[in-house]
């Protein structure tokens, strides 16, 4: 079960490390920018979201912030699941230590979930939302 990962937001056929970073037109003549350089997308909050190129020259962007289920980490345990996976997009090397530190601390029981959720910056929502759209009920006649 995947605790711990920066969720795709969407998927693309335009590559931007090409449109930024060079002059060609496609993945022939680009010179592959994205083998040696990094490129985000600065949303308006100003969170930076990583966008990252596969075999395929397509493009995903990744949440700046990773999602986590660790608040529901005892519900887990009750239901028999045992093994669980940390998916890291960009972290450095004291980022990644900061991530695994905090679940092996959850999974030895020294750590409560809200604790690591807080502490990584970690978001907590699951499955599809409702977003801008609101319920509006009529008043009773």
């Amino acid at each position: 079960m995947t605790i711990h990962q920066h969720l795709p937001l969407f998927h693309n056929e335009h590559c931007v490390y090409a449109h930024l970073l060079s002059a060609g037109a496609d993945f022939r003549t680009c010179g592959r920018p994205c083998e040696s350089h990094l490129v985000h997308l600065r949303d308006h909050l100003g969170l930076e979201h990583p966008v990252i190129v596969d075999v395929g020259c397509r493009n995903t962007v990744f949440n700046a912030r990773a999602q986590s289920a660790a608040g529901c980490f005892p519900t887990l345990l009750d239901l028999g699941v045992r093994r669980f996976r940390v998916e890291l997009v960009r972290e450095n090397a004291a980022e990644t230590r900061q991530v695994l530190t905090a679940y092996a601390e959850l999974l030895q029981g020294t750590r409560p979930g809200r604790s690591i959720i807080r502490d990584l910056g970690a978001l907590e929502k699951y499955g599809v939302s409702a977003g801008t759209l609101a319920v509006v009920t009529r008043p009773e006649a």
